[in-house]
């Protein structure tokens, strides 16, 4: 299937080969609406602002085109359009009020909320890598933080220490006999060293339980 909104607060499924459209939903607020799949694919969720500013987060059951379940903790009327992401283990993240809000996804009730440690937007962009451990938000002044698990710092950690190995300088070897001599290779990336200490350390992402 492909899945299309409009500012109607339609959702439609499409087949590849068929120009008709095989379901239409009526989504929340009836405006404009992002939709995503769970990782594995199972469970089909949206979230949306109305005209007058309301937002609602929902998982559909999909073979009905009905609401299953409605998520609560959207306090603030919005002037824009809620931005939201899922992963694979079982968390959902959208981002309103200057915050970005966690619910377990069988549980409409909202897990927490953080600030990033301030600066976001109103309405912060966020995204999650695929494993699940790193959420990117967007900063009010243009830039992006990075949010971790235990995981991944991690990886974080990882990256930073092959980028390390990588920026180290080749010296290549003079070879008996030629007129070359030995050179440094000056094509060295540079690396932002990632550090707890550093406003743009990464931070933790809550884990549910």
């Amino acid at each position: 299937f492909i899945f299309s909104t409009s500012l109607d607060g339609k959702i439609k499924a499409w087949l590849y080969d068929n120009m008709g459209s095989r379901v239409d939903y009526d989504a929340p607020g009836q405006w404009c609406t992002t939709i995503l799949y769970s990782a594995d694919g199972s469970r089909l969720f949206s979230c949306g602002t109305s005209k007058e500013g309301d937002s609602f987060l929902v998982e559909w059951n999909e073979s009905e085109g009905a609401l299953k379940r409605t998520y609560s903790g959207f306090r603030k009327k919005s002037n824009g359009v809620v931005q939201f992401d899922t992963t694979k283990n079982r968390i959902l993240a959208a981002g309103e009020d200057n915050q970005i809000k966690f619910w377990d996804v069988d549980n409409i009730n909202m897990l927490t909320s953080i600030d990033a440690d301030g600066g976001l937007p109103s309405l912060p962009r966020l995204r999650f890598n695929k494993e699940g451990n790193l959420l990117a938000v967007t900063t009010a002044d243009g830039g992006v933080k990075v949010l971790a698990d235990t995981d991944g710092m991690k990886y974080l950690r990882s990256i930073e220490a092959r980028s390390y190995e990588a920026s180290k300088p080749q010296v290549e070897t003079k070879v008996p006999g030629s007129s070359m001599i030995a050179n440094i290779n000056q094509h060295i990336n540079k690396v932002e060293r990632v550090d707890r200490s550093s406003p743009a350390a990464p931070l933790p992402i809550p884990v549910c339980s």
